[in-house]
Protein backbone atom coordinates (compact mmCIF):
# COMPACT_ATOMS: atom_id res chain seq x y z
CA UNK A 1 0.00 0.00 0.00
CA UNK A 2 1.65 3.07 -1.35
CA UNK A 3 -0.40 6.53 -0.43
CA UNK A 4 0.20 9.90 -2.83
CA UNK A 5 -0.72 12.67 -1.62
CA UNK A 6 -1.74 15.25 -4.48
CA UNK A 7 -2.35 18.56 -2.83
CA UNK A 8 -0.18 18.66 0.67
CA UNK A 9 -1.35 21.89 1.89
CA UNK A 10 -3.55 21.89 5.30
CA UNK A 11 -6.23 19.31 4.13
CA UNK A 12 -3.27 16.75 2.57
CA UNK A 13 -0.88 17.50 4.71
CA UNK A 14 -2.80 16.95 7.57
CA UNK A 15 -4.16 13.31 6.60
CA UNK A 16 -0.62 12.39 5.00
CA UNK A 17 0.79 13.24 7.82
CA UNK A 18 -1.34 11.18 10.11
CA UNK A 19 -0.68 8.25 7.96
CA UNK A 20 3.02 8.90 7.59
CA UNK A 21 3.39 8.87 11.37
CA UNK A 22 1.30 5.94 11.65
CA UNK A 23 4.04 4.44 9.32
CA UNK A 24 2.41 4.09 6.28
CA UNK A 25 4.68 4.57 2.63
CA UNK A 26 3.14 8.18 1.64
CA UNK A 27 4.84 10.24 -1.08
CA UNK A 28 3.77 13.78 -1.09
CA UNK A 29 3.25 14.97 -4.78
CA UNK A 30 3.87 19.05 -4.47
CA UNK A 31 4.81 22.06 -6.60
CA UNK A 32 8.38 23.54 -6.15
CA UNK A 33 7.60 26.37 -3.35
CA UNK A 34 6.43 23.78 -1.55
CA UNK A 35 8.96 21.41 -2.03
CA UNK A 36 11.18 23.85 -0.23
CA UNK A 37 9.21 24.67 2.53
CA UNK A 38 8.44 21.16 3.04
CA UNK A 39 12.38 20.56 2.42
CA UNK A 40 13.59 22.84 5.31
CA UNK A 41 11.13 22.76 7.62
CA UNK A 42 9.24 19.09 7.62
CA UNK A 43 5.89 18.46 8.38
CA UNK A 44 5.29 20.29 10.80
CA UNK A 45 1.38 19.63 12.07
CA UNK A 46 -0.59 21.51 15.26
CA UNK A 47 -3.43 19.62 16.40
CA UNK A 48 -5.77 19.40 19.37
CA UNK A 49 -5.09 15.79 18.75
CA UNK A 50 -1.16 16.52 19.15
CA UNK A 51 1.46 18.20 17.39
CA UNK A 52 3.79 16.10 15.48
CA UNK A 53 7.02 16.70 12.77
CA UNK A 54 7.89 14.29 10.25
CA UNK A 55 10.14 14.35 7.55
CA UNK A 56 8.11 14.09 4.38
CA UNK A 57 9.02 11.66 0.88
CA UNK A 58 8.35 13.99 -1.69
CA UNK A 59 8.68 14.38 -5.39
CA UNK A 60 8.01 17.37 -7.72
CA UNK A 61 7.26 14.89 -10.77
CA UNK A 62 4.66 11.91 -11.06
CA UNK A 63 7.79 10.16 -12.70
CA UNK A 64 9.66 9.80 -9.97
CA UNK A 65 6.68 7.78 -8.06
CA UNK A 66 7.00 4.35 -8.19
CA UNK A 67 4.23 1.64 -7.15
CA UNK A 68 1.34 4.16 -6.44
CA UNK A 69 -1.42 2.00 -4.85
CA UNK A 70 -4.19 4.77 -3.62
CA UNK A 71 -3.83 8.87 -4.73
CA UNK A 72 -5.27 10.63 -1.72
CA UNK A 73 -6.76 13.95 -3.86
CA UNK A 74 -6.91 17.17 -1.81
CA UNK A 75 -6.24 20.29 -4.32
CA UNK A 76 -8.75 22.94 -4.90
CA UNK A 77 -11.48 22.87 -7.39
CA UNK A 78 -9.97 25.49 -9.23
CA UNK A 79 -6.80 23.58 -9.28
CA UNK A 80 -8.48 20.53 -10.70
CA UNK A 81 -7.94 20.59 -14.30
CA UNK A 82 -4.16 21.00 -13.78
CA UNK A 83 -3.82 18.05 -11.74
CA UNK A 84 -5.80 15.68 -14.14
CA UNK A 85 -2.93 15.54 -16.47
CA UNK A 86 -0.65 14.15 -13.52
CA UNK A 87 -3.70 11.74 -12.02
CA UNK A 88 -3.69 10.00 -15.46
CA UNK A 89 -0.02 9.41 -14.91
CA UNK A 90 -0.50 7.95 -11.67
CA UNK A 91 -3.50 5.97 -12.69
CA UNK A 92 -1.57 3.83 -15.78
CA UNK A 93 0.89 3.20 -13.22
CA UNK A 94 -1.86 1.59 -11.12
CA UNK A 95 -3.48 3.65 -8.55
CA UNK A 96 -6.80 4.34 -7.34
CA UNK A 97 -8.08 8.03 -6.46
CA UNK A 98 -10.12 9.16 -3.62
CA UNK A 99 -10.68 12.64 -3.67
CA UNK A 100 -11.00 14.40 -1.02
CA UNK A 101 -12.44 17.69 -2.60
CA UNK A 102 -15.62 20.29 -1.93
CA UNK A 103 -18.14 20.15 -3.77
CA UNK A 104 -19.94 16.96 -6.13
CA UNK A 105 -19.15 17.91 -9.55
CA UNK A 106 -15.54 16.74 -9.71
CA UNK A 107 -16.47 12.81 -9.33
CA UNK A 108 -17.80 13.11 -13.07
CA UNK A 109 -15.41 14.86 -14.10
CA UNK A 110 -12.81 12.65 -12.59
CA UNK A 111 -14.51 9.60 -14.10
CA UNK A 112 -15.09 11.35 -17.67
CA UNK A 113 -11.08 11.90 -17.09
CA UNK A 114 -9.93 9.25 -15.88
CA UNK A 115 -12.12 6.27 -16.03
CA UNK A 116 -14.83 4.93 -13.65
CA UNK A 117 -12.68 2.17 -12.04
CA UNK A 118 -9.69 4.59 -11.05
CA UNK A 119 -12.31 6.83 -8.95
CA UNK A 120 -13.87 6.48 -5.81
CA UNK A 121 -15.94 8.29 -3.44
CA UNK A 122 -14.67 10.27 -0.71
CA UNK A 123 -14.98 13.19 1.37
CA UNK A 124 -13.33 14.67 4.56
CA UNK A 125 -14.38 16.75 7.72
CA UNK A 126 -11.30 18.82 9.45
CA UNK A 127 -10.88 22.34 10.20
CA UNK A 128 -7.23 22.98 9.59
CA UNK A 129 -5.60 25.53 7.57
CA UNK A 130 -2.20 27.02 6.66
CA UNK A 131 0.38 28.99 8.71
CA UNK A 132 2.33 31.70 7.32
CA UNK A 133 5.81 29.82 7.88
CA UNK A 134 3.82 26.96 5.89
CA UNK A 135 3.20 24.74 8.94
CA UNK A 136 -0.40 22.92 9.08
CA UNK A 137 -2.70 24.14 11.86
CA UNK A 138 -5.82 22.26 12.90
CA UNK A 139 -8.25 23.23 15.78
CA UNK A 140 -11.40 21.33 16.19
CA UNK A 141 -12.17 18.12 16.98
CA UNK A 142 -13.33 16.98 13.68
CA UNK A 143 -10.54 14.68 11.57
CA UNK A 144 -12.80 12.34 9.31
CA UNK A 145 -12.63 10.75 6.65
CA UNK A 146 -14.90 9.09 4.64
CA UNK A 147 -14.40 6.75 1.61
CA UNK A 148 -16.26 3.74 -0.58
CA UNK A 149 -15.96 2.10 -3.90
CA UNK A 150 -18.49 3.81 -6.42
CA UNK A 151 -19.29 -0.23 -7.95
CA UNK A 152 -18.37 -3.25 -6.44
CA UNK A 153 -15.89 -3.70 -8.78
CA UNK A 154 -13.66 -1.40 -6.30
CA UNK A 155 -14.03 -3.06 -3.66
CA UNK A 156 -10.53 -5.04 -3.80
CA UNK A 157 -8.25 -2.29 -1.65
CA UNK A 158 -11.20 -0.91 0.83
CA UNK A 159 -10.38 -3.14 3.77
CA UNK A 160 -6.00 -1.72 3.46
CA UNK A 161 -6.88 1.66 3.36
CA UNK A 162 -9.66 1.69 6.12
CA UNK A 163 -7.07 -0.25 8.15
CA UNK A 164 -4.52 2.48 7.89
CA UNK A 165 -6.62 4.90 8.61
CA UNK A 166 -7.58 3.44 11.91
CA UNK A 167 -4.08 2.73 12.80
CA UNK A 168 -3.63 6.65 12.17
CA UNK A 169 -6.38 7.39 14.50
CA UNK A 170 -8.07 8.83 11.30
CA UNK A 171 -12.14 8.16 11.89
CA UNK A 172 -14.44 7.89 9.68
CA UNK A 173 -13.85 4.79 6.95
CA UNK A 174 -15.59 2.74 4.52
CA UNK A 175 -19.30 3.71 3.68
CA UNK A 176 -21.55 1.76 2.07
CA UNK A 177 -23.23 5.03 0.02
CA UNK A 178 -20.08 7.27 -0.62
CA UNK A 179 -22.71 9.86 -3.12
CA UNK A 180 -25.13 9.86 -0.02
CA UNK A 181 -22.06 11.33 2.01
CA UNK A 182 -20.33 13.58 -0.62
CA UNK A 183 -24.07 15.22 -0.96
CA UNK A 184 -24.37 15.53 2.93
CA UNK A 185 -20.87 17.24 3.47
CA UNK A 186 -21.22 18.93 0.33
CA UNK A 187 -24.99 20.57 1.82
CA UNK A 188 -22.75 21.20 5.55
CA UNK A 189 -19.74 22.87 3.96
CA UNK A 190 -22.08 25.21 1.72
CA UNK A 191 -24.23 26.19 3.72
CA UNK A 192 -21.43 26.78 6.43
CA UNK A 193 -18.97 28.77 4.20
CA UNK A 194 -21.93 30.73 2.73
CA UNK A 195 -22.64 32.44 6.35
CA UNK A 196 -19.56 32.49 8.13
CA UNK A 197 -18.01 33.71 4.79
CA UNK A 198 -20.55 36.45 3.77
CA UNK A 199 -21.24 37.44 7.96
CA UNK A 200 -16.97 37.38 8.46
CA UNK A 201 -17.54 35.44 11.50
CA UNK A 202 -17.48 32.51 13.27
CA UNK A 203 -19.91 30.30 13.92
CA UNK A 204 -20.78 31.38 17.44
CA UNK A 205 -21.96 34.85 16.80
CA UNK A 206 -23.95 33.43 14.23
CA UNK A 207 -26.03 30.94 15.77
CA UNK A 208 -26.33 33.04 18.84
CA UNK A 209 -28.36 35.92 15.79
CA UNK A 210 -31.77 34.59 15.55
CA UNK A 211 -32.03 36.00 12.43
CA UNK A 212 -28.38 35.07 11.09
CA UNK A 213 -29.37 31.21 12.73
CA UNK A 214 -32.78 31.56 11.08
CA UNK A 215 -31.19 32.46 7.59
CA UNK A 216 -29.52 29.02 8.36
CA UNK A 217 -32.03 26.81 8.25
CA UNK A 218 -33.49 28.25 5.67
CA UNK A 219 -29.95 27.52 3.36
CA UNK A 220 -29.99 23.96 5.18
CA UNK A 221 -33.54 23.07 4.01
CA UNK A 222 -32.91 24.75 0.17
CA UNK A 223 -29.51 22.55 0.02
CA UNK A 224 -31.90 19.10 1.16
CA UNK A 225 -34.59 20.04 -1.57
CA UNK A 226 -30.99 20.08 -4.39
CA UNK A 227 -29.84 17.17 -3.15
CA UNK A 228 -32.69 15.25 -2.52
CA UNK A 229 -33.22 15.43 -6.40
CA UNK A 230 -30.02 13.94 -7.08
CA UNK A 231 -29.69 11.65 -4.60
CA UNK A 232 -32.78 9.95 -3.07
CA UNK A 233 -30.38 7.84 -0.46
CA UNK A 234 -30.64 11.07 1.59
CA UNK A 235 -32.73 10.43 5.11
CA UNK A 236 -35.87 12.90 5.31
CA UNK A 237 -34.43 14.00 8.44
CA UNK A 238 -31.16 15.09 6.32
CA UNK A 239 -32.05 19.12 7.61
CA UNK A 240 -32.11 18.10 11.29
CA UNK A 241 -28.89 16.07 10.90
CA UNK A 242 -27.34 19.33 10.01
CA UNK A 243 -29.07 21.38 12.31
CA UNK A 244 -28.42 19.47 14.84
CA UNK A 245 -24.13 19.59 13.85
CA UNK A 246 -24.21 23.19 13.25
CA UNK A 247 -25.32 23.51 17.37
CA UNK A 248 -22.54 21.09 18.33
CA UNK A 249 -19.60 23.00 16.64
CA UNK A 250 -17.30 25.03 18.30
CA UNK A 251 -18.48 28.76 18.87
CA UNK A 252 -14.70 29.59 17.23
CA UNK A 253 -14.56 27.21 14.02
CA UNK A 254 -15.30 28.88 10.36
CA UNK A 255 -14.99 27.92 7.40
CA UNK A 256 -12.01 27.33 4.87
CA UNK A 257 -13.63 30.23 2.14
CA UNK A 258 -14.00 32.08 5.08
CA UNK A 259 -10.24 31.76 6.00
CA UNK A 260 -9.41 32.12 2.23
CA UNK A 261 -10.81 35.56 2.13
CA UNK A 262 -9.88 36.67 5.13
CA UNK A 263 -6.20 36.28 3.41
CA UNK A 264 -7.10 37.49 0.04
CA UNK A 265 -6.86 34.04 -1.70
CA UNK A 266 -9.71 32.67 -4.54
CA UNK A 267 -12.58 31.03 -3.66
CA UNK A 268 -14.37 27.59 -4.13
CA UNK A 269 -17.42 29.63 -5.19
CA UNK A 270 -18.01 28.29 -8.30
CA UNK A 271 -17.95 24.74 -6.84
CA UNK A 272 -19.86 25.05 -3.61
CA UNK A 273 -22.54 28.01 -4.24
CA UNK A 274 -22.59 28.83 -7.38
CA UNK A 275 -22.93 24.60 -8.27
CA UNK A 276 -25.40 24.47 -5.99
CA UNK A 277 -27.38 27.16 -7.86
CA UNK A 278 -26.82 25.25 -11.49
CA UNK A 279 -27.90 22.02 -9.96
CA UNK A 280 -31.03 23.31 -8.13
CA UNK A 281 -31.99 25.36 -11.29
CA UNK A 282 -31.48 22.28 -13.83
CA UNK A 283 -33.88 20.07 -11.80
CA UNK A 284 -36.66 23.41 -12.11
CA UNK A 285 -35.87 24.83 -7.80
CA UNK A 286 -35.01 28.03 -6.73
CA UNK A 287 -32.40 28.93 -4.22
CA UNK A 288 -32.96 32.34 -3.76
CA UNK A 289 -30.83 32.44 -0.50
CA UNK A 290 -27.51 30.20 -2.33
CA UNK A 291 -27.85 33.08 -5.13
CA UNK A 292 -27.73 36.38 -2.76
CA UNK A 293 -24.51 34.34 -1.00
CA UNK A 294 -23.18 34.09 -4.71
CA UNK A 295 -24.11 37.66 -5.53
CA UNK A 296 -22.49 38.92 -2.55
CA UNK A 297 -19.26 36.79 -2.85
CA UNK A 298 -18.53 36.77 -6.27
CA UNK A 299 -16.36 40.31 -6.34
CA UNK A 300 -14.00 37.77 -4.24
CA UNK A 301 -13.90 34.69 -6.47
CA UNK A 302 -10.32 35.04 -7.75
CA UNK A 303 -9.26 37.00 -4.05
CA UNK A 304 -8.48 40.24 -3.28
CA UNK A 305 -6.85 41.99 -0.28
CA UNK A 306 -9.35 44.97 -0.08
Amino acid sequence: MHFVVVGAGAVGGYFGGKLAQAGAPVTFLVREGRFATLSQRGLRVSSVHGDFVIKPTLATSVDAIADPTIVMLAVKNYHLQETLPQLAHLVKKGAKVIPLLNGVQHVDRLIEALGKDAVWGGCCYVEATLSPEGDILQTSPMQDVLFGPLHSTQSGLVDDVASWLERAAIPGGPRPNIMADLWTKYIFLTTLSAITTAARLPVGPLREDPVSSAFFRDMVREGFAVAKAYEPGIPDDFPDILLNRFASLSATMTSSMHRDLEKGMPLELEALQGALVELGRARGLDTPNFKAIYALLHPYLEGRND
